[in-house]
């Protein structure tokens, strides 16, 4: 292996774990703030507004970065009965047709969600006030890692084209 390639391993390795930890963390947050919010209103009576508010940013963030981990993991839907029945060199053309309509489909998803955060800047969240280019931050960002899952993927699907087996994490 070049040192190129295992820097580069390196890095999406580190990459991987990182947003691990965020999809966790923000579960974790999610969990935590609809408790306080429960208890705040059956316990004492009271609505704590940011609670709702807060778990839901925290949840559109956690969605968009576990799709990535989800396809790093094979986890999305797919069709395969054609795996087992064409050869190779049909498989990899089969790729190449598959995947080029879903990266067309991710960059134009990325695209209107950068004109997306450009909306946001002017807007503010109902009860925190947070500039909405924040959350609207996830939709590029999580679009973009699961772009790079889906690039990975597909290389090691032109490598081997019968593979069923999980990356190694």
């Amino acid at each position: 292996m070049s040192r190129g390639f295992t820097v580069a391993r390196g890095i999406v390795d580190a990459l991987r774990k990182t947003v691990a930890a965020f999809v966790v963390v923000f579960f974790g947050y999610m969990g935590i703030a609809v408790l306080v919010q429960i208890a705040g209103r059956y316990v004492f009576d009271y609505s704590i507004d940011w609670t709702a508010e807060t778990a839901t940013f925290a949840q559109i963030w956690m969605i968009l970065l576990a799709g990535g981990l989800a396809m790093r993991d094979r986890l999305h839907v797919s069709v395969d009965a054609l795996t087992h029945v064409l050869p190779e060199t049909a498989l990899r053309v089969l790729t190449i047709v598959i995947a080029v309509p879903c990266l067309w489909f991710l960059t134009q998803a990325i695209a209107g969600s950068v004109a997306l955060i450009d909306i946001g800047r002017i807007q503010s969240s109902p009860v925190l006030q947070v500039p909405m280019w924040i959350p609207y931050l996830s939709l590029p960002i999580g679009l973009a890692y699961f772009g790079l899952e889906f690039l990975l993927m597909l290389a090691e699907r032109w490598r081997d084209p019968k593979s069923e087996r999980l990356p190694a994490r």
